[in-house]
């Protein structure tokens, strides 16, 4: 029977556990991996070369994470009517432009 060493130190699957001595003591073939690991985008630790892509972002959260915050919409309204110009509206144009509606 083999006894296969997975435990995880310095972001690598490393040769050294808790249990290699029980395995050891009961006749086991201890089988070491070395594999090296990377972080996939939710934290979550893969063995190199197979952690997954993150999805791909909705049109919503393009648009959430482009949009000027409120305070600063707010503003641009403000001068927008005292100065008789549009800036806010061609700005939230322009992001909806970019990222339009999915269908």
């Amino acid at each position: 029977m083999k006894i296969y060493i997975k435990e995880i130190i310095n972001n690598k699957i490393g040769d050294n556990t808790p249990f290699e001595d029980v395995a050891k003591s009961m006749k086991f073939e201890i089988v070491r991996d070395d594999t090296e690991l990377e972080t996939a985008y939710d934290g979550s630790l893969w063995e190199r070369g197979f952690a997954p892509s993150a999805p791909e972002q909705s049109y919503v959260q393009k648009r959430i994470a482009e949009y000027p915050n409120i305070t600063d919409q707010l503003d641009m309204i403000y001068w927008d009517k005292i100065n008789g110009t549009n800036i806010w509206e061609n700005t939230i144009t322009e992001i909806k432009n970019k990222y339009p509606k999915d269908n």
